[in-house]
């Protein structure tokens, strides 16, 4: 017989969580999911300049490329060499070519998904394989403020799994810090699809709390780390800035 004290506790736990709207549950998946274009069998929409509210002034050598800065949201960020802008019908392009496991889910994440403040790829697209990114996206904290980074960002987990029924949580959620602000991190695996292409893809996602709202931050790589590696996504992330 089950412990009925259990079961309060465990009660009690859910309703302390926060529950995310379909509309902010699509929000994660505009960072979080891996960026796979080319091997969807999509053509290539045309390249679109940067936000006009971004601005990127050249860096020291150190830094190896162009800090990019949002001043409305008091953020900077250093876009590597070689690296290019993920557009935002690309963003869009990706989600909507992907295979998810949840059709239904795909339909409403095309259909809600908004696009990040500021999204970089390893490669320039057309690229036959998973491409290596790095997505910033923000939202009003809202009815989350009471809430930890880190129960945010358990909360936002779930989202993942309705992409593959394969996604595991491999670390987290567990407090951090960036830019010296608390934050939380959380390591997922699952199979990126997209027509006949599997590829084994390591998620990585922070949460962010600034004032009246909160980042989510997130890069995509192979499992494998063959084009591009988990160190590489560090580095941009230890480049964050927030005023």
């Amino acid at each position: 017989m089950s412990d009925p004290d259990a079961r309060s506790d465990d009660n009690a736990a859910r309703a302390s969580r926060p529950v995310w709207p379909v509309a902010v549950v699509v929000f994660v998946l505009t960072v979080g999911l891996g960026l796979m274009l080319t091997a969807g069998g999509r053509e290539r929409p045309p390249v679109q300049a940067a936000p006009a509210a971004a601005s990127a002034t050249p860096v020291s050598a150190a830094e190896e490329g162009e800090r990019v800065e949002i001043p409305t949201l008091g953020l900077s960020v250093v876009q590597p060499q070689g690296w290019v802008t993920v557009t935002a019908e690309e963003n869009a392009q990706n989600i909507r070519s992907v295979q998810m496991d949840d059709p239904e889910f795909q339909e409403l994440a095309a259909r809600y998904a908004n696009s990040p403040v500021f999204a970089i790829a390893k490669y320039k697209e057309p690229y036959a394989d998973l491409n290596p990114s790095f997505k910033i996206n923000v939202r009003p904290l809202g009815g989350f403020a009471k809430f930890s980074p880190e129960d945010i960002l358990t909360a936002a987990i779930p989202a993942m799994g309705r992409v593959a029924n394969d996604m595991k949580v491999l670390e987290g959620p567990r407090a951090t810090q960036i830019s010296g602000r608390k934050a939380a991190y959380a390591r997922l695996s699952y199979t990126l699809k997209a027509k006949d292409v599997a590829v084994p893809t390591i998620s990585e996602i922070w949460i962010v709390p600034k004032e009246s709202i909160f980042f989510m931050i997130g890069a995509g790589t192979r499992a494998d780390e063959k084009n591009g590696t988990r160190a590489e996504m560090r580095r941009i992330l230890d480049g964050i800035r927030l005023e």
